[in-house]
């Protein structure tokens, strides 16, 4: 089982919400994975924190370098 409330104070996230809580039992359920992921959102709603959970959590990747790329500052 998933203490969500323990994931929550590692990456700083705040609120209590079933759609917060959904979204880190995804997170969890994807690191156990090699599937590559996007996340998008609105500017401001925390997204850097999932890639997180993702990395940290994954068997494989948390070995290797997190590398976070903001795809809004790379030109066209």
């Amino acid at each position: 089982m998933i203490d969500i409330q323990a994931i929550k104070q590692r990456y700083g996230i705040i609120g209590h919400s079933s759609a917060i809580d959904r979204a880190i039992n995804i997170a969890i359920q994807v690191a156990a994975t090699d599937l590559t992921v996007l996340i998008t959102g609105e500017s401001g709603v925390g997204k850097e924190h999932f890639p997180r959970i993702i990395h940290d959590n994954s068997a494989e990747r948390k070995f290797k370098t997190y590398t976070a790329i903001n795809c809004g500052a790379i030109p066209e």
